[in-house]
């Protein structure tokens, strides 16, 4: 692919799977081995918008290609950034283990963001060139919108992208937003995920106009 793997991914990536792997030659314990799917799972969107600009550069991006990959691109999304959310496995920490966990899933939650955000650029980039600012501005929003919710389905209702064929995707997302109580926890998820998303983007994109202005 005519492009470079971003520095700043290459060197967390390789923090993030040698806590994983040196957790289990230290520790003796396979715990945080799911990890490395996971990470697998958040490398596949940035893997397929590196792909969607390299057609881009190339000028055979054709209106097909980018719609359809567009639409795999974005049920992939939400594995990049949905890494931040095993976080959650920090409240069962203890011993003397904790603080090396704390560091081992702080390293795959920057990676996932990381990721998240190089990912988005590529595919903002596009859109900006194909149909303008404003487009590409309310797309964005969208996409970290989705994004958001994404996540919140694979978190909580533990479906995979790949169950977008999974009719019970759909009836148990649709229960879960039309139920007054359960949609009122959904928002406690969305809304803050989905700011958190969009203000750390627009903050490291606003750093990297910096550094190339």
């Amino acid at each position: 692919m005519n492009r470079f793997v971003p520095k700043d991914i290459i060197i967390v990536f390789v923090l993030a799977i040698t806590l994983i792997l040196a957790r289990v030659t230290i520790f003796h314990s396979s715990y945080f081995t799911y990890l490395l799917w996971n990470i697998f799972l958040a490398i596949l969107p940035f893997v397929l918008s590196s792909a969607i600009v390299w057609f881009h550069r190339k000028g055979k991006l054709s209106k097909l290609i980018f719609i359809i990959g567009g639409i795999f691109w974005l049920l992939l999304l939400p594995n990049a950034p949905g890494l931040v959310t095993d976080l959650i496995h920090m409240s069962r920490l203890q011993g003397g283990v904790a603080l090396y966990d704390t560091f081992l899933l702080f390293s795959s939650a920057w990676l996932g963001l990381l990721l998240f955000m190089y990912s988005l650029s590529d595919i903002e980039k596009i859109i900006l060139d194909k149909y303008g600012k404003l487009i590409s501005n309310i797309k964005v929003v969208s996409i970290i919108l989705l994004t958001s919710i994404g996540i919140y389905i694979g978190r909580y209702l533990r479906f995979n992208s790949w169950d977008i064929f999974n009719p019970s995707l759909f009836e148990d997302t649709w229960t879960r937003f039309t139920h007054p109580v359960h949609f009122s926890e959904a928002c406690l998820f969305v809304i803050p995920c989905f700011f958190f998303l969009y203000m750390i983007y627009r903050a490291w994109k606003s750093k990297q106009q910096q550094q190339h202005s």
